[in-house]
């Protein structure tokens, strides 16, 4: 893959999963802000309901007693019921609200009274924010008084709806909160941009390293021509050095071996200067991709945990509520069941000293007349619920819960005054309890227990919670019991699949990061191989270029010293080494002008039919002189098997192969030289008992450059990955292909196929 296109890529599945993880914060974000209207008019219209009764208790009237009766017609009931859990009572709060003023001549309720108990409720429920009260006229919208020198005005700011405090003169209030700026999401927002900061660090550390491999495979690629221009240019030089030899020219070989020397010293010195700079360049980020997906975990696993225990808590606060509504539907259950059996109320008038006596007050006695004939003369049906004074504890409901305050009053009731006992029913509720939770994707049970020690006692369901399963507020059996019950359900299922929009985004940056480490290390292979390579490519150019042309330099130098005159047989040694090196040179120029001429188009093939065997002895009679190695050459071809190539080219061809089986073998050398005619083709094969060649490196050895990696340290050999890729193209330029067969460790076995 490109590296612009890995670049491209990996830039777009970035803004891809920004995307979603901003289209899910938006949509948590709008669900905070619901929540909060929702609650802020929830906790409004209760701190309305608990201030507009205080004043009912605060009246000079005996307890019990009846102050007037809300109303509104049964055909609205509804309507109101619908609106909020506390729309019916909110609806009545306004009403008493009035007849407050109107009849008892109550002082207009508190503006900052009320402000205190919605701060107090709204800090309860978690929501931030600082709370405005505004009294004004409903019909003009003109403001009459605030808790706060000014309304604020924005994003973040909500206002709840209005409640009448004198409906008759349109005088009313509303609450408006000022919420600090994305207060309900600001965890969310920076765990975002933290784990988006990281997988930005990963990326730009894969980025950073992709551009460094393809700088890298730049400067091998010109230290690459640079040495074919260098091994090209030779040719001539070496030529001209073999023709000066038997002239006895030291001094003339001396001089364009020094030239020769110089250049290839230049080309050297300038791979060498490129490598250093690289290196400069680079800085290890080696530990990025580890820590950096690491890192991404852990902040990805947090921002699950955070998102899932967000919802387990609203889930809480909803079980909390709901199960102490059924604790009361049990209780009204147990009631009526107590009026089936007895026919009669709980209690009697004989025990009305311990029990509230609702006496009528004459306003209610007048209302009540008059609401009774308007509903006679209309046929309108009205629902009447009426006011009375309770000094007892007029906030003890909204401590304990409403529907609480209420299930332990009638228990108490029936405990005390009942003639026959109805005990607590724990399968009863629970049969209840699934009656509520039908319909909300949540299967639960309630548990008995002993407090403090928290003995089970009974239980449905579960008998004990799992990690992972909630648990409602406990509730005392009575306010004086040592048995209390909890309710349990299970939502994690439900959980995920409610928060599965904000999962995926995390699941996908959790991919990319993996996607970017993935490349990373390969990047991170990809250096240490070309680090390797120019190491090799360094070496190879030492040994199979400059030393060479020492050689040749140093022996022209001693024989034009004229120190060996009297030496003959040492200058017969020295000019069979120079003719050595320079042949070297030779054959690698060669190579490379006919690897050129290949890639150009131009090499001219001059095919013969040429006898195998010969050619074969002749190879192994050769490398057995030029070579120290001990080798055992065997020869296995009929003499009249011919092959249709080009001499030359053929002859290079064996030459490398047999070469390379000498190079990359130990120092008992075992070379096969076979050859066939087939039906369609004439195979030669060179099998070696060498170090043999990985099977993963077996496709690449072919590639131009490419050496087999273990080869050099294995067996020292040097060399610049050409021949091989020689042998390619020229089996190509045949017509013909070259196979590989080989096992670490034992032999590696060349064939080349000549089409007939």
């Amino acid at each position: 893959m490109k590296v612009r296109t890995l670049i491209s890529l990996s830039i777009v599945l970035l803004l891809l999963i920004l995307s979603l993880q901003s289209v899910g914060l938006y949509r948590v974000h709008d669900d905070y802000v619901k929540e909060t209207e929702a609650t802020l008019n929830d906790c409004f219209e209760q701190s309305f309901i608990e201030a507009v009764q205080v004043q009912v208790d605060a009246l000079p009237l005996h307890k019990g007693t009846y102050t007037h009766l809300n109303f509104m017609p049964y055909s609205m009931l509804n309507s109101y019921m619908s609106k909020s859990k506390n729309g019916y009572s909110f609806y009545a709060a306004q009403q008493t609200s009035s007849v407050l003023q109107r009849i008892y001549h109550v002082k207009e309720l508190s503006i900052h009274t009320l402000d205190t108990l919605l701060s107090q409720k709204l800090e309860r429920r978690g929501i931030e924010g600082k709370i405005l009260i505004r009294k004004f006229n409903a019909e003009t919208g003109e403001t009459c008084a605030l808790t706060q020198p000014h309304v604020p005005v924005g994003m973040g700011v909500f206002t709840s709806q209005k409640a009448y405090l004198y409906k008759e003169k349109n005088i009313a209030v509303e609450a408006v909160l000022d919420t600090p700026l994305f207060w309900g999401i600001r965890k969310m927002l920076l765990m975002m941009l933290s784990t988006c900061f990281i997988a930005g660090i990963i990326l730009f550390a894969f980025v950073r390293q992709l551009r460094f491999v393809t700088a890298q495979q730049s400067t091998i690629e010109g230290q690459r021509k640079d040495f074919l221009h260098l091994a090209e240019q030779m040719k001539t030089p070496v030529w001209s050095i073999l023709s000066d030899m038997p002239e006895s020219a030291w001094s003339s070989i001396e001089k364009k071996t020094v030239q020769m020397l110089q250049e290839t010293e230049r080309t050297l010195n300038a791979a060498k200067s490129e490598e250093q700079k690289n290196r400069k360049k680079q800085i290890s980020w080696n530990l990025v991709p580890a820590a950096g997906l690491t890192c991404g975990l852990v902040l990805i696993m947090i921002w699950a945990g955070y998102l899932y225990g967000e919802k387990q808590e609203a889930v809480k606060r909803q079980l909390d509520h709901v199960f102490n509504m059924v604790f009361y539907t049990e209780v009204q259950l147990r009631d009526s069941m107590y009026n089936s059996i007895i026919g009669e109320p709980v209690y009697s008038s004989e025990d009305s000293a311990e029990v509230e006596i609702h006496v009528p007050s004459p306003y209610f006695v007048r209302q009540k007349e008059a609401l009774d004939s308007f509903q006679h003369k209309t046929g309108i049906l009205l629902a009447e619920i009426p006011v009375h004074v309770c000094v007892d504890d007029p906030y003890e409901k909204y401590r304990v819960g409403e529907y609480l305050y209420y299930a332990y009053r009638g228990q108490n009731y029936m405990n005390n005054y009942g003639k026959v006992p109805i005990p607590f029913s724990l399968h009863r509720m629970d049969s209840i309890y699934n009656i509520f939770l039908t319909g909300s994707g949540f299967t639960g049970g309630i548990r008995m227990l002993r407090y403090p020690s928290r003995q089970l006692m009974i239980y449905t369901g579960k008998p004990f919670p799992g990690v992972l399963d909630v648990k409602a507020k406990e509730i005392f059996l009575s306010q004086d019991s040592t048995v209390y019950i909890e309710g349990i359900i299970s939502p994690f299922n439900k959980i995920v699949h409610e928060i599965r929009f904000l999962l995926l985004p995390l699941e996908l940056l959790f991919a990319f990061m993996c996607f970017c480490v993935f490349w990373q290390i390969r990047m991170l292979r990809a250096q240490r191989r070309l680090r390797q390579f120019q190491k090799d490519f360094t070496y190879a150019m030492v040994h199979d270029m400059k030393s060479p042309l020492q050689s040749v330099m140093m022996g022209a130098h001693i024989l034009n010293s004229g120190k060996l005159e009297d030496k003959p047989g040492k200058v017969d040694k020295y000019k069979q080494a120079m003719k050595d090196e320079c042949e070297h040179l030779l054959a690698l120029s060669n190579r490379v002008v006919m690897l050129t001429q290949i890639d150009r188009g131009e090499l001219e093939l001059h095919k013969e039919e040429i006898a195998l065997k010969s050619l074969l002895q002749d190879q192994a009679g050769k490398f057995q002189l030029k070579t120290a190695k001990n080798i055992d050459f065997r020869i296995d071809c009929e003499q009249n098997c011919t092959v249709y190539a080009d001499a030359f080219c053929l002859h290079e061809v064996l030459s490398n192969l047999i070469d390379n089986a000498i190079k990359y073998s130990g120092g008992e050398v075992r070379v096969i030289l076979s050859a066939e005619r087939t039906a369609s083709d004439t195979v030669v094969k060179v099998r070696d008992n060498g170090i043999g060649i990985p099977l993963r490196e077996q496709q690449k050895i072919f590639d131009r450059f490419e050496r087999v990696s273990s080869g050099s340290r294995k067996t020292g050999a040097s060399g610049f990955g050409l021949g091989l890729n020689y042998v390619m193209q020229v089996m190509k330029a045949h017509g013909g292909s070259v196979s590989v067969e080989s096992t670490e460790g034992s032999y590696s076995e060349f064939a080349l196929h000549f089409p007939l």
